[in-house]
């Protein structure tokens, strides 16, 4: 293996290993949150966050265009889950979801749209404000008082055991993105688009299901507030990030620290943001 092979994996485990820490450091800060908030973290930017830090030779403003299109489509995934889920077995109804999302991954991607992508990507930013709108009118009109805390905060082990199969799938999808951004040099809104890639919010849908701890019908219409909270974390992120790296990808001599500290305090205000969101949707 040549050197500049060896510090490519080097390199790539480091970011593998950092990024599963912050995802498990967000999994503990949301892990009692009320069940509206559980539909809108379905698209929390953790995976859009560390490949925005870490992937410094791609276009900040070519990723986020790549993302927002299938961010929407993934808000709109446990109303698609559900509905596949009455006809098909769940495994199957997983893989229809991942099979269109892939469609429109690739149909996104086509040399015809190009031109359009920056376009779509404020047409489809629009389309989210709306369904948030209505989505928070539609939680609003039901009334419901906002519920109790747990009883007892979760201990360390029992977080750990019952979110192991997340961090996994965590992990397979920030390799898949790392490994495309590595292989293709121009592929940045491609890497945009994998940093959506919903295999957690696919797997926190089969929890959703199988250990009854959530009202589908609600997760359903709060997933499409989510998105808000995300548009706004990824502009202000890329922002920071535009005052420490240039368009050409050089990197201020303070980055990393600079950016790691930026990307934990901007993840912390979208999490505030959508607790408080969540709870004005109740009848407090």
């Amino acid at each position: 293996m040549s050197r500049s092979a060896r510090f490519a994996a080097v390199a790539l485990t480091l970011k593998l290993v950092l990024g599963t820490l912050a995802f498990v450091w967000i999994l503990w800060t949301v892990r009692n949150v009320n069940p509206r908030a559980v539909g809108m973290t379905l698209t929390f930017p953790t995976l859009n966050g560390i490949v925005l830090l870490t992937v410094t030779d791609k276009l900040a403003d070519e990723i986020i265009v790549g993302i927002f299109p299938l961010m929407f489509f993934n808000s709109l995934l446990p109303a698609l889950f559900i509905a596949l889920r009455r006809g098909f077995h769940e495994w199957l109804a997983i893989a229809i979801c991942l099979l269109i999302w892939a469609a429109l991954a690739v149909f996104f991607e086509w040399p015809t749209i190009w031109p359009y992508r920056s376009n779509i990507a404020v047409a489809t930013g629009i389309l989210i404000c709306i369904c948030a709108a209505w989505a928070f009118w539609r939680l609003r009109q039901t009334g419901q008082p906002l519920p109790p805390p747990p009883a007892r905060s979760e201990g360390l082990r029992d977080f750990l055991r019952d979110r192991g199969e997340r961090i996994f799938w965590f992990v397979v999808s920030f390799l898949i993105v790392s490994l495309v951004a590595y292989a293709f040099a121009d592929a940045h809104s491609l890497v945009g688009r994998l940093s959506a890639l919903p295999l957690v919010p696919l797997f926190v849908l089969h929890w959703a299901v199988n250990a009854r701890r959530a009202d589908l019908g609600e997760l359903r219409i709060a997933a499409l507030i989510g998105p808000v909270a995300v548009m706004g974390f990824l502009l202000v992120f890329a922002g920071t990030l535009g005052f420490i790296r240039t368009a050409d990808g050089v990197l201020s001599p303070w980055y990393w620290p600079i950016g790691l500290a930026a990307l934990l305090i901007e993840w912390e205000l979208t999490r505030l943001a959508i607790i408080g969101i969540s709870r004005l949707t109740y009848r407090i």
